[in-house]
This record gives structure tokens, sequence and C-alpha cells, in this order.
């Protein structure tokens, strides 16, 4: 049987943690189906002294069952099994790391001289380029909204890919109020949280005020690039609340 490699497939699968080689030998195992290591190998073109530990890895990862026969033969999991095993195993992972993570936090703090963040100066502005640094600016906000978070934009939950962020970053007891375009998931999500919508047109693409002091406007470039701006400047702030307000008390009342 011969078997061409699909590199897209390959590929996909690397996206669960797996090395390349991991990935040939998964995805020729299940057009094979149960096989010794020779014939993978052969199969997959991973070198003879590379495919054991490949095998052995993937039977870790939970893709693939061993039988002790002579010689031994490996047997795939059906895709979804597999990859579901996968799936709970790198959450399991990424809890124990986040954990260890999290304890080394107070370690540097010892060890690092205390500095003054320029965020901590209300008179800044900080301009931010690309989807990454502005989804963990609007996180930390979220994160540490104390009474008021107030979202504007055409379907602002969906914009940035951060949907579920609100109820996963929110505390409670804050009160959240929302104007712009929203799909049934954002509605179904705000009023989980005990929030408030108004569809009306608004002419941004995401605006996000926590606490009635922190502000962060976000744009797409002509090559869709999202930027960034984000402040305390109470002169800079204080427009946007009142422009959401206004259009709150004038739409929504």
């Amino acid at each position: 049987m011969k078997i061409e490699i699909d590199e897209d497939v390959v590929n996909l699968l690397k996206e669960y943690g797996l090395n390349t080689y991991e990935a040939k030998a998964y995805y020729v195992l299940l057009l094979l189906g149960e096989s010794a290591a020779t014939s993978v190998a052969r199969e997959s073109k991973i070198p003879q002294q590379r495919i054991y530990d490949a095998l052995k890895s993937l039977e870790r990862k939970g893709l693939i069952q061993t039988k002790n026969t002579i010689p031994k033969k490996y047997v795939p999991l059906p895709v979804r099994r597999a990859l579901t095993n996968r799936l709970r195993q790198m959450r399991l992972e990424f809890e124990i790391r986040e954990d260890n993570l999290r304890k080394l936090i107070d370690e540097l703090e010892k060890r690092i001289p205390e500095t003054k963040s320029l965020l901590d100066k209300g008179s800044q502005i900080f301009v931010m380029e690309g989807k990454e640094s502005i989804v963990n600016q609007a996180i930390s906000m979220i994160s540490s909204a104390e009474s008021t978070i107030k979202i504007a934009g055409n379907k602002p939950l969906f914009i940035l890919e951060c949907k579920g962020n609100l109820s996963k970053y929110m505390k409670r007891n804050v009160e959240l109020a929302a104007i712009g375009e929203f799909d049934q998931f954002c509605k179904d999500e705000i009023e989980k949280l005990g929030g408030k919508y108004c569809e009306a047109s608004v002419y941004c693409q995401y605006l996000l005020i926590v606490d009635d002091k922190k502000l962060l406007i976000v744009y797409f470039d002509e090559k869709g690039v999202p930027n960034g701006l984000y402040t305390k400047n109470e002169a800079i702030v204080k427009p946007y609340l009142m422009f959401f307000e206004s259009k709150w008390k004038e739409v929504c009342s």
C-alpha cells in the first residue's frame, strides 16, 4: 500500500502538540491500521532510529495503543477519541504549568527591584499593534474592573476573537453595558452576566471603558491589522465616556 502524506493534515495534527515525526506516524497508522514499527517507518519515511521514540510518545499522548506481540504492533485510536484524549492531557499540562508559573511570580518579585510602571501614570498614552497585544490589554482591563465595564462596537465580543473573555475574567457585581450590533452569542453572554445591551449603530469598531477611567480604542488599518490605543488620561477618556453615556441615554433608555 503506497501512502501519500497529506502535509496539511500533518500540520493540523501538530496543533495538538505533536512534532512532525509523531504527526506523520499517527497519520500513517490511521491509514494502515494495526502495524509494526517497521511498516510505519517505511510508509512515513521516518528514520528507523526515530520511529520508536515517535510511537512511544504517541502512546504517552493518548493517540495510539500498543499490542504486546512479536513484533510489537501499534493500534491508532480513532481521530475524535485520540484528539479528545490529547486535549484533556494538554489542559492538565497547562494547569500544572500555570500553577508553577504563578508560584514563580512571588519569587521574581522578591528578586527584581520594584519599579514604578509607566502604565500607572494616568497621563500616558500607549499604542499597540496586533491582535495578541490588544486582546491581552482588554483582558487585563476586564480583570481589573471594580465597578463598571462599558463596551461599544460592531459585534465587539467577536471582533478580536475573544468571545468568552467577559464570563471568564469579569468579577461578580461589576455592571456591564454594551452598545452596538450583536449576534445571539453576544446577547446571551451579556445577559448571563446580568449585563445590559442596546442595539444601535456606533461609529467605532471596538471601544472599552473600565471603571469610567480606563480606555481602550481599537481600529483596523487598510491591511486588516488591529491597532489599539490605551490610556487613563482623563482628558481623553472623558469625551468617549460622554459619547457612550449620551448614546445610551438617546437609544437605550
